[in-house]
């Protein structure tokens, strides 16, 4: 017979049978030995070997159609456990930008609710009508929020490092959120002073708490982007505090307080939902415990416990 050809046609089309130089069998047969078999049910044949495509699961088959609930159906509840994993740090972190968004908003808000100087009606401007003065405003906006802050930041982080972060955090922010409705319904200097002084406490949990949560639920890899996108809602927090000037016109400044503590209080259950779905999937997946052994008094109970056994009669 003709010795085999040394190259191979370019081209290879189903069921095309390729004869072989002993060289690329011998090759073939090894790489079947450590990966998986290559020809023909698995078996290599001796002059040459079929080339055939493959048959794609129907997984992939719908992956390349472009449905995606195809695919989970297709894929089973495996895969939909893997996909809703795969979701759930991106949910966190957007109840995280929320919070933070809030925080921000709630804190830069007072600054837009005020005008010195002439002009200005008691329905616009919180000045003008709890008849504050610069020095009042000024004890509002600084030692009244910042101190508080400052000191109970430090015991926000040993609050953090006891406690469940998720939870405290949403204590936290539904707290700011009745501080935000208080100023909105303050109807006196020392009303809104007491306000200012609960919202400094209470936000001064925010960042102790969302920190290790972002690096809980992101790898090293992504834990860079995921504080980047979460620091956002510092700019965002501030952007609408300065819009909410324009909005102050039209709705008053008490609206606009209890519209922040509206949002607030919405990023709070946002942030419970998704702590509690998290709890939810965790406890799912891990395994069920075996019940714990009995101790030695236990034992002795069930020992006597058990009727006495008849004696086994004796063999010849």
């Amino acid at each position: 017979p003709a010795p085999p050809p040394l190259l191979s046609p370019p081209f290879v089309g189903p069921g095309t049978v390729l004869p072989m130089p002993r060289v690329v069998l011998a090759l073939l047969a090894f790489a079947a030995a450590l990966e998986r078999p290559l020809g023909v049910d698995g078996v290599v044949p001796a002059r040459g070997y079929v080339a055939r495509r493959p048959a794609l699961p129907a997984w992939q088959l719908q992956r390349r159609r472009g449905s995606s609930s195809h695919l989970l159906c297709a894929a089973g509840p495996a895969a939909q456990s893997k996909t809703s994993a795969a979701r759930r740090p991106r949910l966190l972190l957007g109840a995280l930008v929320l919070i933070y968004v809030s925080n921000q908003w709630c804190r830069a808000l007072p600054a837009s609710l005020v005008r010195f100087g002439s002009g200005g009606s008691a329905h616009e401007f919180m000045n003008v009508a709890l008849e504050l003065d610069e020095v009042q405003y000024g004890l509002l906006s600084s030692y009244a929020f910042t101190a508080l802050y400052s000191v109970a930041s430090l015991a926000a982080g040993a609050a953090c490092d006891i406690f469940a972060r998720a939870p405290v955090l949403v204590a936290a922010s539904a707290l700011w959120s009745g501080a935000a409705a208080l100023q909105g319904c303050a109807s006196s200097y020392p009303q809104l002073l007491a306000s200012r002084a609960v919202l400094g406490v209470s936000q001064a949990f925010c960042s102790p708490a969302a920190y290790p949560l972002i690096g809980e639920a992101f790898s090293k890899d992504s834990r860079g982007r995921a504080n980047a996108v979460y620091s956002s809602g510092l700019y965002i927090g501030y952007a609408l505090a300065s819009l909410s000037a324009l909005a102050n016109r039209r709705i008053g400044w008490r609206a606009m307080s209890l519209l922040t503590a509206a949002f607030s209080l919405l990023a709070s259950a946002t942030l419970a939902a998704v702590a509690a779905a998290s709890r939810r999937a965790t406890i799912n997946r891990s395994p069920p415990q075996s019940p714990p052994l009995p101790s030695p008094l236990q034992r002795r109970r069930r020992q006597h416990q058990q009727p006495p056994q008849p004696p086994q009669p004796q063999p010849p």
